[in-house]
């Protein structure tokens, strides 16, 4: 008895329709994001990654921890900027390999941006490969995000275009949670070190655990002892 009733209920049409919550959220323009969530070691391979919502044309920009800007998409100039809607994309470096190494300790931006007309990157070329020079600007040490804005700016010109950012962290492995000042500098005597290293926007505290009495700090530039440490989140 229950199964007629509910199709008569179906075909009267007072079923009520699904909350707008319960649907899929709809995506963003364009969306960026890094491989580890953006925390990478010193020498590590770092893959990118970006999907559009609908097919148009894409550029990728990258700010490394020394405030260089290079292109991540296209490769090269000439190459095409267009990308299908909904598909994810590997933004693949030279010779197939990961988007970029995060060489330096310190804090990255990668910024991509949509728009459904091609961007104008002549500006930015020389002899058909990326001019690097013209890509650098004087804010990049200062604001990576905003150097990189003006330079999408300046390639869609009065075009609209939309954008999304991912930042990352490059920490040194080698000196996570060592000592860094304190008693006991190199060449002075005894005594433990208390260290303070930021990964990921969140304090690192050192603790000593084991003593090292031919530690060299080429911070100090000498020898001398020193509690090296671990640490704890």
């Amino acid at each position: 008895m229950f199964a007629p009733l509910l199709f008569s209920l179906v075909l009267s049409g007072t079923v009520a329709a699904p909350a707008p919550s319960a649907l899929s959220a709809p995506q963003p323009p364009v969306k960026v994001w890094l491989s580890s969530k953006g925390d990478f070691f010193f020498g590590e391979r770092a893959k990118a990654y970006a999907q559009t919502a609908e097919d148009g044309y894409l550029v990728v920009l990258h700010a490394d921890t020394r405030g260089r800007v290079r292109v991540l998409f296209p490769l090269d100039p000439s190459n095409d900027q267009f990308v299908k809607g909904g598909k994810k994309h590997e933004l693949k470096g030279r010779g197939d390999r990961e988007a970029f190494m995060a060489a330096d300790s310190g804090r990255g931006v990668v910024l991509a941006a949509f728009s459904k007309s091609r961007f104008a990157v002549e500006k930015f070329t020389q002899n058909g490969h990326w001019d690097f020079r013209a890509l650098a600007g004087d804010s990049v040490d200062r604001d990576p995000e905003a150097a990189l804005m003006d330079v999408v700016a300046q390639m869609q010109g009065s075009d609209r275009y939309t954008y999304d950012v991912a930042t990352y962290v490059v920490t040194d492995p080698r000196y996570m949670g060592y000592a860094r000042y304190g008693p006991g500098w190199g060449g002075m005597p005894y005594g433990p070190r208390v260290g303070v290293s930021i990964r990921v926007g969140r304090p690192f505290y050192g603790r000593g655990y084991y003593y090292d009495p031919f530690y060299y700090d080429p911070f100090f530039f000498g020898y001398g002892p020193l509690w090296r440490g671990r640490g704890w989140w």
